[in-house]
């Protein structure tokens, strides 16, 4: 087979993508079949199985090759890299399935005495926990609008299980909460409460370690009706101001999510031919209008009574207008990671939360940072990667900041270009720096609460 891919009418998005990466074309790099993948024999004492056994059943304690290879690291673009070359060093020695906290409690403890560290990525014994079966709306106070929640559900099923009771905690996805709480200052988050070797802490929203098994959050009650709204902006700034005047003004934003011009243009061009007839139309215009070059798309949720919609989209309307905002369709994104996989491109993301005012410089020397490290670590002189930016999550405080790199791919050393990447975007997307107190008082906590060292 022809490893390289030969562009043609079929396939303007990839041939365009190449261009993007000033890459000649993009290499056909499909993963290891699972087949050909031979895992080593789980590492877990027979003492040790036992007592899983006893305390989850068969149900709870998965060493088959299939749930542990389901179950690899996949947090960052070189875990997918590793296993995708059928790299299983890392690979958990079993997957353990709780069914409640009393479970995850348990399950620490045994862990502990035992010596199994509980981690997803580790060359030593080591097992992963999988919450799915923690999909629990275990309280709501109505009066105050709070809602303890099982860390295992996924956005779906919280959302049926509101909805049944008449409540709503918004737009946002995930597939399940644990993920989102991990990365903290998401504004319906009340509390959470986080399980340790040495027992469950509440109120653990800075924690050093620990399992999330559940966390309050606050929620509103179901809207009648929902509209979304879509605009572009001339610029990313436009957007950010537009947003952050809407929450100071008190307009009503359900749900809003702004991409930068490389993540619109990325979306628009990727679409390809599942982009509708009027949305080509849409295209053609604002290139005809020049609308690409630094153009921002935002796609905004009101919801409420018609009569709610309405004002708020009025208020909106007006606001964006004067930022020079015109309502367009705009092409949704979709998941192609796997896809660009493929193809030799890496893609790997980063999420912070940010302040209004510290926002945009975090997303400018962030984003130079990324630039730079991607020209760095190229397969070729003159080859670069791609910065993609987006900001949901918004609050009177701030708002979430999403940067997505996307780059081709080093052949032969992919695992190590990506490790570097990573640690720049992890090094420009820190807060500042503890204190040297704040330092000692946070490894003393984790020494209290995890003594023997099996929590990451």
């Amino acid at each position: 087979m022809n490893q390289w891919i030969r562009w043609d009418t079929a396939e303007p998005s990839w041939r365009w993508l190449a261009d993007a990466l000033a890459m000649p074309a993009l290499l056909l790099t499909p993963p290891r079949a699972r087949d050909d993948i031979t895992l080593a024999q789980s590492r877990l004492s027979g003492a040790s199985r036992e007592k899983f056994l006893a305390l989850l059943g068969e149900a709870g304690l998965r060493e088959d090759k299939d749930t542990r290879l389901a179950h690899a690291a996949r947090a960052t673009a070189a875990d997918r890299l590793r296993l995708r070359a059928g790299q299983v060093s890392e690979i958990p020695d079993a997957v353990l399935v709780p069914r409640n906290r009393d479970d995850v409690l348990s399950i620490l403890r045994l862990c502990a005495e035992d010596g199994i560290a509980v981690t997803t990525a580790s060359d030593k014994l080591h097992v992963v926990l999988n919450l799915a079966r923690m999909d629990r709306l275990l309280s709501v106070d109505f009066m105050a609008g709070l809602a303890e929640v099982e860390a295992g559900i996924s956005s779906t099923e919280l959302a049926r299980q509101l909805a049944a009771r008449g409540l709503w905690l918004g737009s946002d996805s995930f597939t399940t909460l644990g993920g989102p709480v991990a990365h903290g200052n998401v504004p319906w988050l009340r509390d959470v409460k986080v399980a340790t070797p040495q027992g469950l802490v509440e109120s653990g929203l800075d924690l050093p370690c620990g399992i999330v098994t559940a966390a309050t959050l606050r929620v509103r009650a179901l809207p009648p009706r929902s509209e979304q709204r879509h605009y572009l902006f001339p610029d990313f700034a436009g957007g950010l101001a537009a947003l952050h005047e809407a929450e100071r003004h008190g307009i009503a934003l359900c749900d809003a999510r702004l991409s930068d011009a490389a993540q619109t243009r990325f979306n628009s061009q990727m679409a390809g031919t599942r982009l509708t007839l009027w949305q080509r139309l849409e295209e053609i215009y604002r290139q005809a209008r020049r609308l690409d070059d630094n153009a921002a798309a935002l796609a905004v949720t009101f919801c409420g009574s018609e009569a709610d919609i309405t004002a708020s989209r009025k208020r909106f309307d007006a606001l964006a207008a004067r930022l020079g905002a015109q309502v367009r369709a705009i092409a949704e994104p979709s998941d192609q990671s796997d896809a660009l996989l493929d193809r030799g491109v890496t893609v790997d993301s980063i999420q912070a939360f940010a302040t209004w005012s510290r926002l945009p410089v975090l997303y400018a020397t962030a984003r130079a940072a990324l630039d730079q490290a991607m020209r760095e670590h190229s397969p070729r002189a003159g080859s670069h990667g791609l910065v993609l930016g987006q900001v949901s999550g918004i609050c009177q405080d701030g708002a979430q900041l999403r940067l997505t790199m996307i780059f081709p791919r080093v052949l032969g050393d992919g695992v190590a270009q990506a490790q570097v990447i990573r640690e720049v975007a992890e090094k420009a997307m820190a807060g500042p720096e503890p204190s040297t107190l704040q330092s000692r008082m946070r490894a003393a906590l984790r020494q209290v609460l995890d003594p023997n060292g099996i929590l990451p």
